[in-house]
């Protein structure tokens, strides 16, 4: 039976791709969609059983009366039918009816959805551009991406679970005592303005607090993410406490402004209950004295008035629950419900490899600034040739490299690959043809096998690219704090259990296998020794032939080997030629050449 709760919907089947709305009415209803069925059964059920228990509460105070007044020798005679079919209700309609909406809430609609909306809002913000993410912090990001789709479905859960259950009751309650006696509503309805007052105080005050605190917990956060993955620099630094003090300090500060609204509603809620009990039960009494009313009428009326009471902070728990989840939710959309900053056209294709030409023309970037990045810079690489890229630092080697990866868009001017704008092609059919290992090669955290290639990837081609990585040796040596050994073993956080050198040879590893036609070099021998570096200078120049090479580099024996060397500064191409032709020029490759140092190129 459980299965055919938890089955009700597939959260991985709608992979939706599709920017979410930035408004959280509009967003719960595209998000939740798939779980429509559940969610309106859900609410049928949930008003039933409402009504239900409010029937029982006036069944309650029509017993008393028919026990007062029948016969005991004759009772079951009497009522004997009657006492039968509610003892079925009670026994078998109420128990089935709570299974089905336990069922329907806690089964198939809450492990789905949050499911569903943190997989969604995982793979939205999984599509943003490498440049997206260095806006923010990590942690951060992944803070609203869990806490958001948390809160989506705790608002929509309130709604249906506790909303819908609460303030039917109340309406049935306010309709019985009605049916009863019409001067039974007056207690009730100041009730229900005081209770109104209480929630009109106290619910804007507490979603502004919890949207406070969702800020100060985030920045805890991201804090906490960016102290423990950097802890050797702030060691090095030697950081003072203070500012994470004050980060701790913020946040708990707002959690108090939390607390106190909750201790304002919990006691305001405390005062209200005694109003409710004095006025329903004391006019209850004074219509029994005046002969008004039934005894039976102050047995439900006294029933009434605790269940009400305790209905009532469960609603205004409830209310300041969807107020805080919606806030929180609020936050989060201006994150996950962001557009992609670099998106794929309705109507890209896939990108037709036919060798590798590059072609840049006019393009100009400057991340939004005025200055930096690449001015109005052309160049073309043939199919097979391979470049080296040399300038000094903020030349424009980096913004080059990931506009060709399509991180960005250039702001200006086009960037073809075997004459098609890369614009116009899907991201990952062009990154799929494009293969870089970087100065910084940071893995994740899995296993070394899953580092070099993907899952599907055959193990004999995996071994073979650690091989010729020169990074086969130290693999099979591995073994992480769980057992894991060899290719299985896991490698830390961004590699960090592994040397600069081994991380490099991993990635170098990657590179191989992947055998794309167009191979990026960004310090690629950096962290290599001269040792291990010879070893594999051989494979490097079987790696590059054949595919159009972009090497960054301040290795000579690298830069040197490069069929052309392209010269930047300030964003512009101002040398292009041979190693040799370069040294004649006497330029700035010249300049760079002279203050080399150990096989190093000046910054």
């Amino acid at each position: 039976m459980f299965r055919l709760f938890e089955n009700a919907v597939n959260p991985f089947a709608s992979d939706d791709p599709t920017t979410p709305p930035r408004r959280v009415l509009p967003y719960l209803i595209a998000e939740f969609r798939p779980l429509r069925k559940v969610i309106a059964i859900s609410l049928l059920t949930t008003v039933i059983a409402a009504c239900l228990e409010v029937w029982l509460i006036g069944y309650a105070g029509r017993l008393v009366d028919a026990l007062a007044e029948a016969d005991p020798a004759t009772l079951w005679q009497t009522h004997g039918v009657e006492f039968i079919a509610v003892g079925t209700l009670i026994l078998l309609v109420r128990p089935f009816l709570h299974l089905l909406n336990e069922g329907l809430d806690d089964l198939a609609f809450r492990p789905n959805a949050r499911t569903l909306a943190h997989w969604r809002a995982h793979r939205r913000v999984s599509r943003q551009p490498v440049g997206w993410f260095r806006n923010d912090l990590a942690g951060r990001i992944a803070t609203w991406v869990r806490e958001g789709s948390a809160a989506a479905v705790t608002s929509t859960y309130v709604v249906i679970h506790t909303l819908a259950f609460v303030l039917t009751y109340i309406v049935g309650s306010v309709w019985l005592m009605g049916s009863i006696d019409p001067r039974l509503v007056l207690p009730l309805g100041v009730w229900i303005l005081l209770y109104a007052g209480l929630m009109t105080y106290v619910i804007p005050r507490y979603r502004l607090a919890s949207e406070r605190h969702q800020d100060a917990d985030s920045a805890v956060t991201g804090l906490l993410v960016d102290s423990y993955a950097n802890v050797d620099t702030l060691a090095l630094l030697g950081v003072s406490e203070d500012a994470d003090r004050a980060v701790f300090a913020a946040a708990r500060q707002a959690r108090l402004r939390v607390e106190r609204l909750e201790v304002t509603m919990n006691v305001g809620m405390m005062s209200l209950s005694g109003v409710l009990m004095v006025g329903l039960i004391g006019y209850g009494i004074v219509l029994w004295q005046a002969s008004a009313a039934p005894i039976g009428l102050v047995a439900a009326a006294l029933a009434l008035a605790f269940r009400i009471t305790s209905m009532a902070e469960w609603l205004l728990d409830g209310v300041s629950s969807l107020f805080g989840s919606v806030g929180t939710l609020r936050r989060a959309l201006h994150t996950i419900a962001q557009p992609p900053a670099v998106a794929d056209r309705s109507d890209a294709t896939t990108l037709a490899m036919r060798g590798g030409a590059i072609r840049i023309t006019d393009v100009s970037h400057h991340y939004g600034k005025d200055r930096g990045g690449l001015d109005r810079l052309s160049l073309e690489i043939a199919a097979g040739e391979k470049v080296g890229l040399v300038g000094r630092s903020g030349a424009g080697k980096s913004t080059l490299v990931n506009l060709i990866l399509r991180f960005f868009d250039p702001e200006t001017g086009t960037v073809e690959v075997d004459d098609q704008n890369i614009a116009t092609v899907t991201q990952h059919s062009l990154r799929r043809q494009i293969a870089m290992v970087t100065q910084e090669a940071a893995l994740l955290h899995r296993s070394v096998r899953d580092n070099i290639g993907p899952a599907t990837a055959d193990e004999g081609a995996i071994t073979v690219a650690a091989q010729q990585a020169a990074a086969h040796d130290f693999i099979t040596a591995l073994a992480d704090q769980d057992g894991r050994t060899g290719y299985h073993a896991h490698v830390g956080e961004r590699g960090i259990k592994l040397s600069g050198g081994q991380r490099q040879r991993i990635a170098l590893a990657r590179a191989i296998h992947k055998d794309a036609p167009i191979l990026i070099l960004d310090e690629a021998t950096s962290a290599l020794d001269s040792e291990v570096e010879a070893v594999i200078q051989e494979t490097m120049d079987k790696v590059m032939a054949g595919r159009t090479v972009i090497a960054i580099a301040h290795r000579l024996s690298t830069i040197a080997r490069m069929d052309r060397i392209v010269v930047l500064d300030r964003g512009r191409v101002v040398e292009d030629g041979t190693h040799a032709e370069l040294l004649a020029r006497n330029g700035l490759y010249a300049a760079l050449w002279a203050r080399q140092s150990g096989g190093f190129l000046g910054q």
